[in-house]
């Protein structure tokens, strides 16, 4: 017989200030608290910071145990359990997944949302929400592997006149992308797809770091991010390809 529950807590785009008084409340009402930082990066110490506030040790697995499920599934099912996730917890298909098995197996979910860089993005680039496509990620290309799934969703964006949100990979070998070998890869990109879509001078909003200490906002040509150099933010970040702009959209951007 279930007698846990299983909950997903969102802490939104930065640290722990950013998870609402009803997801902290479910942390201190939860017997085992884990985490995952795979999905996006925090700052550091946070995770330390959010265990002081809800008075409870918090674990931290990696992408292979949350994906796994045994360990989660068998602490809820036994006893209440949250999982703390960056941003929304239900943005990435893992945790979608994650929640279906726990439904198979009877035991109770709930979800404490937070901020996600979907809407943050088109309100700190002054993009209209409602022109935005389909988001897609930049992966790493790697020898004999060279996905083109994000220049697919660009074109396909591009021709429905819709903005196109880029998030960049994280991987738990090479780490998060940086900005500027993002810009390269799309340049890249156009010489295998051939579309004439992300030219040099293709310009793309360029965010980083958004809800942290220090932030990064730039309207730029492809060809000006790809060569600017190692940036000393090692933060989570974001491109925009932008399609058509009314003209309050290319205004504000000019801002930036």
């Amino acid at each position: 017989m279930v007698k846990g529950k299983l909950s997903l807590v969102g802490i939104g785009i930065s640290d722990e200030r950013g998870i609402s008084l009803a997801g902290l409340d479910e942390l201190k009402r939860c017997k085992k608290i884990f985490a995952e930082s795979y999905t996006n990066l925090t700052p550091e110490g946070t995770l330390a910071r959010l265990s002081k506030l809800c008075g409870n040790e918090i674990t931290n697995l990696g992408r292979v145990e949350v994906e796994g499920e045994k360990q989660l599934l068998d602490s809820a099912a036994a006893s209440p359990t949250a999982l703390v996730v960056p941003g929304d917890p239900m943005i990435a298909t893992t945790h979608v997944s994650l929640l279906l098995s726990a439904k198979k197996r009877g035991i109770p979910i709930e979800m404490f949302h937070a901020s996600s860089i979907l809407p943050v993005s088109a309100g700190e680039s002054g993009l209209q929400a409602y022109k935005f496509g389909k988001t897609t990620t930049i992966a790493y290309w790697r020898e004999n592997y060279k996905p083109m799934a994000a220049y697919d969703t660009i074109a396909e964006n591009l021709s429905r006149n819709l903005h196109t949100l880029l998030l960049l990979d994280i991987d738990e070998k090479l780490g998060p992308m940086k900005p500027e070998a993002a810009a390269q890869l799309l340049l890249d990109m156009e010489k295998v797809g051939g579309k004439g879509i992300l030219l040099p001078q293709t310009k793309a909003v360029l965010l980083q770091g958004m809800g942290w200490e220090k932030t990064r906002r730039e309207y730029s040509k492809l060809s000006t991010l790809s060569k600017s150099g190692a940036h000393p933010l090692n933060s989570p970040a974001v491109l925009i390809i932008p399609a058509k702009l009314h003209f309050l959209e290319e205004e504000y951007l000019e801002t930036l």
